[in-house]
C-alpha cells in the first residue's frame, strides 16, 4: 500500500524548504506521553484479549495484512454516547477507543474494516522513519502559528483528509472488500443497524454528478466522497488522483491555496506569462525587470510548461477554476510596465486572455485601472501582433 501523492508531494516539499524545523520536529518523534496510558485506564474500559478474543484476532489478521506489529490496546469509552473509533499511537504502541454502541452495531467483518482503517493511521505513521507523521505534526504547528487561514491551514486540512483516504484503503487491504469498509463507515455515521452498499453508491453518484461538489472543510471528508474514492481504487481507476484533488480541493482558487497549489498555481502563471512574452520585441529591460520580481531565472522567449498546453499548444486553465481576477492583474503588470512598447503589450495580452477564456474579466480590468477608452479593446484584439519590430 502506496502513500498518496499528496502526502509524498507535503513531504518532499517540507524536507527541500523547511530542513531545520523537520528535524527538529523529527528529534521529538520518541518522545512518550507518560500520562496517556493512565489517562486510557481513568477513562475507558480496556478490552482484554481474555475477554474479547475475537476483536483480538482481528487485530492480529489486520496486522498480517498491514505488515506491521504494534502492541495495540483496545478501550471502550466510558460515558461516551456519539458512535466512533479513534487511535492514539505511541511509539511502537497502538490504543483504539471504541465509543458508543459501536461494538453491537458493527459485525465481524465491519469490525475488521474498522480496526484496519485505524492500525492504517499506525503503518503510516510508523513508515519511512516516521517521515509522513513528522509531516503531519510540522503543517499542524505551522498552521497553528499562521494568522488567519492561509496555506498552511488549508495544507493541514488536506493532508488530514487524505490521511482518512489512506485509512480507508487500509480497511479495504485488510478486509478485500469494499462492502464492510463502506457499510462500517456508514453506519458509525448514521447509527443505521442495516445498510446497503450498492445503493448508497449510487446516492454518491447521484451527489457527485453536481457540478462543483466539494467536501466540506473538515478532517474527515463525507462518507459519499470517501465511499466514492475507495470504490475507484478497488477498481484502479486512473482518474483517481484527479477525482481526490477535485473533491477535496475544489476549483483552484488564489484564497484557498494549500502548499501544493501554491507551487502548482506559480507554475502555470510563470506558463502565461511565458506565453505572453513569446515575442522577441517584449524582452524589453522593463518587461524582464518585472519577470525577474516573480522569478529571478525568467527568461522572456522560454517555452511554457508542457503540462499546461493543450493540443494545439495553447496554455489552458484548470477546469474548475477561480483565477480569473489574479491572472488579469498578472496580464495587466505586463501590459503596462513599459509604454515605449506602446499598445501591442496591451493588445497581445488582450488576445491571450481571450484564449484562456478570461477576456471578459481582463477587459473589466483594464477599463478601470487604465484610462483606455471603452471602445479600445476591441480594436486592440482585432490588431495583428508582430513577431518582430523595429527600435529606434
Amino acid at each position: 500500500m502506496e502513500p498518496t501523492n499528496y502526502h509524498l508531494a507535503v513531504c518532499a516539499y517540507l524536507e527541500q524548504r523547511e530542513p531545520e524545523l523537520w528535524n527538529w520536529i523529527a528529534a521529538s518523534r520518541q518522545e512518550q506521553d507518560p500520562a496517556l496510558r493512565l489517562h486510557l485506564l481513568k477513562t475507558t474500559y480496556q478490552l482484554s484479549q481474555e475477554a474479547h478474543p475475537a476483536l483480538h484476532a482481528a487485530v492480529a489478521q489486520a496486522s498480517q495484512r498491514l505488515n506491521i506489529a504494534p502492541e495495540v490496546a483496545l478501550y471502550q469509552a466510558n460515558h461516551a454516547e456519539q458512535i466512533n473509533v479513534a487511535i492514539y499511537v505511541e511509539n511502537n504502541a497502538a490504543h483504539i477507543i471504541f465509543s458508543g454502541a459501536v461494538l453491537e452495531l458493527l459485525d465481524d467483518a465491519e469490525l475488521s474494516a474498522v480496526i484496519g482503517h485505524e492500525l492504517a493511521h499506525y503503518e503510516l505513521w510508523q513508515r519511512d522513519g516516521g517521515r509522513f507523521w513528522i509531516a503531519s505534526r510540522l503543517v499542524e504547528r505551522l498552521a497553528d502559528e499562521e494568522p488567519g487561514r492561509g496555506e498552511w491551514h488549508y495544507t493541514a486540512l488536506r493532508y488530514q483528509q487524505y490521511m482518512e483516504i489512506y485509512a480507508d484503503r487500509g480497511a479495504y487491504r485488510v478486509c478485500q472488500d469494499i462492502a464492510p469498509c463502506i457499510a462500517s463507515l456508514v453506519k458509525i455515521q448514521t447509527g443505521l443497524k442495516q445498510v446497503h452498499v450498492d445503493s448508497y453508491l449510487e446516492q454518491a453518484e447521484r451527489i457527485l454528478a453536481h457540478d462543483g461538489v466539494v467536501s466540506d472543510a473538515v478532517s474527515h471528508p463525507q462518507a459519499f466522497i470517501r465511499a466514492k474514492a475507495l470504490a475507484m481504487h478497488a477498481a484502479a481507476a486512473p482518474e483517481l488522483d484527479a477525482t481526490l484533488d477535485r473533491l477535496l480541493a475544489g476549483a483552484m482558487e488564489p484564497d484557498t491555496l494549500d502548499i501544493t497549489g501554491q507551487v502548482a498555481l506559480a507554475a502555470l502563471t510563470r506558463s502565461v506569462v511565458a506565453s505572453l512574452l513569446t515575442s522577441p520585441w517584449f524582452a524589453s529591460d522593463a518587461v524582464k525587470a518585472l519577470a525577474r520580481r516573480y522569478w529571478d531565472d525568467f527568461t522572456p522567449g522560454e517555452a511554457a510548461a508542457p503540462q499546461h498546453l493543450g493540443a494545439v499548444g495553447q496554455v489552458l486553465l484548470p477546469d474548475a477554476h477561480k483565477l480569473d481576477t489574479y491572472l488579469s492583474f498578472v496580464l495587466l503588470d505586463f501590459a503596462c510596465v513599459d509604454p515605449t512598447l506602446e499598445e501591442l503589450p496591451m493588445a497581445a495580452a488582450l488576445q491571450l486572455a481571450d484564449q484562456l477564456g478570461i477576456g471578459d474579466t481582463f477587459e473589466t480590468t483594464v477599463l478601470k485601472e487604465t484610462r483606455l477608452k471603452k471602445t479600445a479593446p476591441a480594436k486592440l484584439r482585432a490588431m495583428v501582433i508582430p513577431t518582430h519590430i523595429d527600435r529606434p
